[in-house]
């Protein structure tokens, strides 16, 4: 049961808590917790490449490993826990900690061998080349 700072039950502030329990609920339905939705992705794509980007605040290059099989990109990593002390007490604890796998199926078939990764200030920006066979092609059209 929540409480106001005059200590009088609100049923505002317990249907606050409802919500928030609601939110992580169907937040983490995908694959049975909220980690199934870090990183955020964006996913684009034009005439030459497929570019996905995903923000990883505070993850070392080699906590990152990148797949891409059958035209799924898979993230996998983990984002390690950052208690400053062993004497220290946490107040609130927001930022999920623990291994983490983002898989997301990509719009065309893409050149796996020709895939280039960037991470640069928390952004990973990932280039893969679509596969010619799926590129736009011009057609001709010859008067009779």
């Amino acid at each position: 049961m929540y409480w106001t700072d005059n200590r009088a039950w609100s049923p505002f502030a317990e249907l606050r808590s409802l919500q928030r329990e609601m939110n992580r609920l169907f937040d983490g339905y995908e694959g049975g917790t909220a980690m199934s939705r870090f990183p955020a992705l964006n996913v684009w794509g034009n005439s030459e490449n497929v570019i996905v980007t995903a923000e990883l605040p505070g993850l070392a290059v080699e906590d990152l490993d990148i797949n891409v099989v059958n035209n799924q990109l898979s993230i996998k990593g983990e984002r390690k826990s950052d208690k400053p002390a062993e004497n220290s007490v946490c107040h609130r604890s927001e930022r999920e900690t623990g291994k983490f796998v983002r898989t997301v199926r990509l719009p065309y078939a893409v050149e796996n061998d020709k895939v280039t990764a960037v991470y640069e200030n928390g952004v990973l920006t990932i280039t893969l080349p679509r596969h010619e066979a799926t590129k736009p092609k011009r057609i001709e059209i010859k008067a009779s």
